[in-house]
């Protein structure tokens, strides 16, 4: 009998784009077109201090104002207050006071004074830091499901992973434990792979191997995280019910010092609860080379190396060391009104670990020690596993002098592979995927969009639309050393049963036209749609290859419109009020249609007949913004955010007897199925206070959900979702010392207790058990000096769980606890 062992190599197509992409920045031209605002605003900013009123006029005016702080020192404005052009009103606000600005960008004006430091022709040994107000003042984007991380916050952070990044924002928590390749995101109790979507410089990531984490990107890499909690926007479609990641990575622009074409960055770090080291480094340059082009480019690399962590109380989890190394190549070119952007990252670690890297300590059992002694007893748990995972986009921009073109082109390839072997282990069983397995999961991602700006029926348009296509690739393999001697098994040779291979292709078109309706009113109506083809690829073991367990493997279609809209109102110059409101689609992946048991089994069948799943998700909220609250000169934000979601139709696995009694014949039953609907709802509040010596911070989150019946019995009562994360409070409280260019402080997490889970109901075989909840303190000291010898250097230092907690979070599945009390210092220098 013929032993087939076929692997899929990646398309000639994607290959040959990952080179044109590596390429591209270096051979075209591009540029940044700016626009004037002409049209009529009706603003109101009183007298007083310049800095304050340039803090109102941009949250007015949705404008970025950029300038140095030696600009707008101990400056006053009479104020404005009126229907006014932009530029009207911003003349009038610097009237008499000697400042002039320019436009820099569509929506960006630059501040400059003589006399005072220059943004572009800075003194090396003058230069103070910096100032940039943003319209949307201290929150994100203005939207109240929109958190944003900047570059100040993700190099204080000290993170070695996204996800543990991201577990300090409202509504977000981190799944999985201290093993990094172990790690995933969870949003509003959304915790599937696929109800996240991670986007890197718009490249979609999508790694859903079972028990394997999520994401992989170094966050070194990165200058900004948006995290858009929900699925209300018709930009992105098909899934992320939780929500969308979005990272942008560094650029030479970002790292350039005042005057500079060309500079280089450097960084080391070191965390002792797992004697972490990280050394990285960038160069960058940006230059016209005397020509009407202008150029940039940024070369970075980063290494990672990590022992065994120390959790809580003193015990070193076995085999939680890592190694990674990472690296960027990115560039552009500008050219009137044209622009192009290209990159290539790729990363890639190798270690050995737990054969599922999401659990907690190793056990070893005194039997296999007598017998195997103890290095082989552990290697015959752990699994050798290599992860290569690549980036590569290209994107171009044109912003002509019609209001009516400003569009968009991107293009881009993705891939994240992972092979396990289990060397010496000849009881490697096919479930936890045997002796040897390998799986690489692509994306081929395309996008062409438009913007046009115009006046109809007297109302003022924004209109966004454009199509979409998405390319998604599986392709998975094991070598089964217990089933080797079998041809039902192809003699081991095969693809997991629960990892089917197969692609999955979705071609989408949406449009969004933001009106503003009076001064303060905008309304957002939205419309996607989706249509999305999967096939998978017939198993080569028979045994899961069989029509007679309703093993199908042809190819399905799902399909559906996304309706949404959202409206912003500035109730007054200081609250702005906001509402959003979809009806999302996700159509079933791959596993969930393909996954399928032997004809002997109680559910063997593929799932051809899913239906699509929806979620009518609204969020409502409300931002606060105001100045000299209870001193001269400080500022309050204040955001408060409420969500509700109603999914039904969610994809589910069969499981629990219940649900398989009176369901047909064995061998003739779907192994994945449409279930009763359930719903999420919650609250998230953020606060923000800060003054020239004092800052704060309070956040706070709180969830719940109930579904109809259990996952394992449909017929019984209402229970929990399963995912639903505790109530939790951030809090912190910090102190600057401007003169030193020095800031130090507190922060802690507070977790309460978590008993909203099916295990104490009817659904306990297949629920998480109550969780205990927690505190944990961390003291931090950021040190950023802005003149003299150490001008251009960064100093963080942070000492986390200052009192040694051994506490597991709950959506760790309580298999892990988190790493013990850590000292965290990066030191990096801009040359």
């Amino acid at each position: 009998m013929t032993c087939s062992t076929h692997r899929y190599s990646a398309r000639p197509l994607h290959r040959l784009l990952a080179v044109f992409l590596a390429s591209s920045a270096i051979t075209i031209a591009a540029t940044v077109a700016h626009a004037q605002h002409a049209g009529g605003t009706q603003l109101n900013v009183p007298a007083g201090s310049l800095t304050t009123a340039l803090n109102r006029f941009a949250a007015q005016t949705k404008l970025q104002i950029v300038f140095d702080a030696s600009v707008t020192a101990g400056v006053s404005t009479a104020g404005i207050s009126g229907h006014l052009s932009t530029d009207t009103a911003l003349s009038g606000l610097l009237a008499g006071t000697g400042i002039t600005y320019r436009y820099s960008g569509a929506s960006m004006v630059t501040l400059s004074k003589p006399g005072a430091a220059s943004i572009a022709e800075a003194d090396g040994e003058t230069t103070l830091e910096t100032i940039v107000i943003r319209s949307d003042r201290h929150y994100g984007e203005g939207k109240p499901n929109v958190s944003e991380i900047g570059k100040e916050t993700i190099e204080r952070a000290q993170a070695s992973s996204i996800p543990e990044l991201l577990k300090k924002t409202p509504g977000v928590s981190m799944g999985g434990g201290v093993r990094i390749q172990g790690q995933s995101i969870s949003i509003r109790g959304f915790s599937r792979q696929s109800d996240t979507r991670i986007l890197l410089d718009g490249a979609p990531k999508n790694f859903e191997k079972y028990d394997q984490g999520t994401i992989f990107v170094e966050p070194e890499l990165l200058k900004r995280v948006e995290i858009e909690k929900g699925a209300t926007s018709v930009r992105y479609g098909n899934g992320g019910f939780g929500g969308t990641v979005k990272m942008e990575t560094k650029d030479a622009a970002d790292m350039l010092k005042p005057s500079q074409s060309w500079g280089a960055w450097g960084k080391t770090a070191y965390q002792s609860a797992n004697q972490e080291f990280l050394e990285t480094g960038a160069l960058y340059g940006r230059s016209d080379f005397g020509t009407p082009i202008t150029y940039d480019g940024l070369l970075s690399l980063t290494w990672r190396k990590s022992d065994d962590m120390r959790i809580g109380g003193g015990e070193h989890y076995l085999y939680s060391d890592s190694e990674l190394a990472s690296g960027m190549v990115k560039g552009g070119a500008e050219f009137d009104g044209h622009e192009i952007n290209a990159s290539v990252m790729y990363g890639e670690s190798n270690n050995w670990g737990p054969v599922a890297a999401i659990r907690g300590q190793l056990d070893f059992t005194q039997t296999d020690i007598d017998r195997y002694g103890y290095y082989e007893a552990a290697r015959r748990r752990l699994a050798w596993r290599e992860l290569k995972d690549l980036t590569s986009t290209f994107e171009y921009q044109y912003t002509g002098d019609s209001d009516l073109v400003n569009s968009r082109f991107m293009a881009s390839y993705s891939s994240t592979g992972q092979r396990a072997t289990r060397p010496g282990n000849t009881t490697a069983s096919a479930s936890v995927g045997g002796i040897e397995n390998e799986a690489t999961y692509s994306d081929l991602h395309l996008e062409l969009e438009n913007t046009s700006n115009f006046t109809l029926g007297g109302l003022g348009h924004k209109l966004n639309y454009g199509v979409q296509y998405n390319g998604h690739k599986r392709e998975v393999t094991m070598f089964d050393i217990v089933n080797a001697a079998k041809p039902d098994y192809n003699f081991g040779y095969y693809a997991p049963w629960f990892m089917p291979e197969g692609t999955q292709d979705t071609a989408s078109a949406f449009i969004r036209d933001t009106i503003e309706v009076t001064d303060a009113l905008t309304v957002t109506p939205g419309l996607r749609f989706d249509w999305v083809r999967s096939e998978g690829v017939e198993n080569d073991a028979p045994r899961y290859n069989n029509p007679a367990g309703l093993h199908d493997y042809s190819a399905v279609t799902h399909q559906g419109f996304t309706p949404a809209i959202s409206v912003v109102w500035q109730a007054t110059p200081d609250i702005r009020l906001f509402a959003d409101w979809a009806y999302a689609m996700r159509a079933p992946n791959i596993d969930e249609i393909y996954s399928t048991q032997s004809a002997a089994t109680s559910a063997s069948g593929t799932s051809r007949d899913l239906d699509i799943e929806r979620n009518n998700t609204i969020n409502i909220g409300a931002d606060f913004n105001f100045d000299d609250v209870f001193l001269s000169g400080d500022t309050l934000s204040a955001r408060v955010a409420l969500y509700n979601n109603r999914v039904t139709n969610p994809v589910t696995r069969r499981i629990g007897t219940a649900n398989l009694s009176g369901m047909g014949a064995i061998g003739q039953v779907p192994w994945y199925w449409n279930t009763p609907s359930y719903y999420t709802r919650g609250i998230e509040m953020q606060f923000h206070y800060d003054t020239e010596k004092v800052f704060a911070d309070l956040g706070m989150s709180w969830m719940t959900g109930t579904r109809n019946g259990a996952i394992n019995n449909l017929r019984g009562s209402d229970t929990f979702i399963n995912d639903l994360a505790p109530a939790t409070m951030q809090a912190a409280l910090g102190f600057k010392v401007p003169d030193r260019d020095l800031s130090f402080g507190w922060s802690a997490t507070l977790v309460a207790d978590q008993d909203q889970t099916p295990y104490n109901q009817d659904g306990r075989t297949y629920a998480r058990p109550p969780g205990k909840g927690y505190a944990v303190h961390t003291l931090f000291l950021d040190w950023t000096p802005k003149d003299g010898f150490m001008k251009d250097t960064e100093l963080h230092m942070a000492l986390e769980n200052v009192f040694d907690k051994e506490y597991e979070p709950y959506l760790s599945d309580g298999i892990t606890a988190m790493p013990g009390r850590n000292l965290k210092v990066s030191l990096s220098r801009r040359f």
